[in-house]
């Protein structure tokens, strides 16, 4: 985190703090000694923050959104354990399929915990699932059923605060930084990857280092859902305290206080949820599955090519046959990774999501279809030169992987309807994990090489057909507002590029 982060924006706005922001100036004389005091004064204040860049004047949205970052750094940790960064001996499938299992639970239970419970107790949960199963794999690092345990606690906390993170990040930022705040999610997923690659390459696994990780960031996501988490003004003013709303606004903003922007922005909400309330559960319902059967395709199915069980094994085995023991790589692959999230993020908001997005998408496609072809002839195993192929395109797909995935993390959270946002979120997330789910099963339960050159032929495929299917209707959402974006993905077509 930047290291405003550390500010607490908590406090709440007050009476003589409101009365300063609304009052008019009514003399000259007034006027003139405003401008003519020293350099601690409001006037002067304000006028040298009118020069400040419109990040930091959001930056309080991103810092109230840290406890879901930290979490997501643990989800990458365990999800690239579980997608075959580990030195696993004989275990069961168990084992792999657990934490997957536990996040499509966590999806279901966070459908309730949203609508009825505030956000900054919702992560304190959640951070709390994630120290216990720090504690366990401290404590029974040998023990198998510990482990599991331990996947299936993670996974619950990690399904409940993607959904609570994704609904919390659209409703409290501005839509010109909304993007950066949503596409966080992915970028912290990749770098908890990194991590955990680079430690599983240069050293032997040690599930204690691993619960020393999660023990640390279990207290850290505590500590940060108290301490920086803002409650959504949405969530507020659906409950009829506008009040609250304001001033979870005021301090959203810097400075922080409530200013003609912050009524504006009030306003803003409160028509988001007038037109909300136009419609009932079944017809929100029905809106809303349009941009669901789209968001199946573009998070739930594309994300999880980008990274998988598969591409583990064909990173490994093409080191393996071209390299030896070599682990640079890795190191590479995981850097890569990173690098691509981190390009996003910052760009996200500026050039856009749909044109970069897609570009990248269709890169991943036709990187995947040579490697399944090298897989379909069992002499190309024994040829180095090809292995090492097969090796650099494994590593070129990981950094426009991580250049797409967090454009997933920013549609998610801009298409559904108000009123149906927690259920199709959840379905659309824990369907991508049950796709993870499925494809560990069929590569864990057979031992034919055929499977690799099927998957990877039949996965590039689909992405170069969906491309030109996405081309067609996902829309461009960059500096909309959250009606707006959602009326383009209630669209069938969207032909723009922006």
């Amino acid at each position: 985190m930047p290291a405003s982060a550390t500010i607490n924006f908590n406090a709440a706005a007050t009476a003589d703090t409101i009365a300063a922001s609304i009052t008019p100036v009514t003399s000259a004389t007034a006027t003139n000694t405003a401008t003519t005091t020293d350099a601690g004064t409001p006037a002067t204040t304000a006028n040298a923050n009118k020069h400040k860049s419109a990040n930091w004047h959001n930056r309080p949205q991103s810092t109230a959104l840290a406890s879901g970052f930290i979490i997501f750094l643990s989800a990458g940790l365990n999800m690239a354990q579980n997608l075959g960064w580990n030195q696993f001996a004989l275990v069961s499938i168990h084992i792999y399929l657990s934490w997957f299992i536990g996040a499509v639970i966590g999806c279901l239970l966070s459908i309730p915990l949203v609508i009825l419970i505030t956000k900054k107790y919702i992560m304190a949960s959640c951070s709390f699932f994630v120290l216990i199963d720090g504690i366990i794999f401290i404590c029974a690092p040998a023990s198998e059923y510990a482990l599991i345990a331990a996947r299936y606690l993670n996974g619950i906390a990690v399904g409940v605060t993607t959904i609570t993170f994704l609904i919390h990040g659209s409703e409290v930022t501005a839509k010109s930084y909304r993007g950066y705040c949503l596409a966080m999610e992915q970028y912290s997923i990749s770098l908890g990857i990194f991590i955990q690659v680079i430690h599983t390459s240069l050293w032997a696994e040690v599930f204690y280092i691993h619960g020393v990780f999660d023990l640390l960031l279990g207290c850290l996501g505590f500590a940060s859902a108290f301490i920086f988490t803002i409650e959504s003004p949405i969530h507020c003013l659906r409950r009829g305290n506008e009040t609250m709303a304001l001033d979870c606004l005021a301090r959203l903003e810097r400075p922080k206080g409530v200013k003609s922007t912050t009524y504006a922005s009030l306003e803003e909400h409160k028509s988001y949820i007038r037109e909300n309330n136009k419609y009932d559960m079944i017809e929100s319902l029905k809106l809303g599955l349009v941009p669901l059967v789209k968001l199946m395709l573009y998070r739930s199915l594309m994300l999880t090519f980008g990274f998988s069980l598969p591409l583990t094994v064909a990173v490994q085995v093409g080191t393996l046959l071209s390299l030896g023991l070599e682990t640079w790589p890795y190191i590479v692959y995981a850097t890569l990774r990173l690098l691509g999230s981190l390009i996003t993020i910052f760009t996200v908001d500026t050039l856009g999501r749909k044109f970069i997005s897609l570009l990248n998408l269709i890169i991943i496609g036709a990187l995947l279809i040579p490697i399944g072809i090298f897989f379909s002839n069992q002499y190309n195993f024994l040829d180095k030169q090809k292995m090492a192929t097969v090796c650099t395109l494994s590593l070129l797909i990981q950094l426009f992987a991580g250049m797409y995935a967090p454009h997933t993390s920013v549609y998610v959270g801009e298409a559904f309807p108000l009123k149906v946002k927690p259920y199709l979120l959840s379905l659309c997330i824990a369907v991508e994990h049950i796709v993870h789910i499925i494809t560990i099963c069929v590569l864990l339960s057979t031992s034919s090489r055929n499977y690799l050159y099927q998957y990877f032929l039949a996965t590039g495929l689909v992405i170069i057909f969906t491309f030109l299917l996405f081309c067609a209707v996902i829309p461009e959402t960059r500096k909309t507002s959250l009606s707006e974006a959602q009326s383009r993905f209630q669209k069938l077509l969207y032909l723009k590029l922006y």
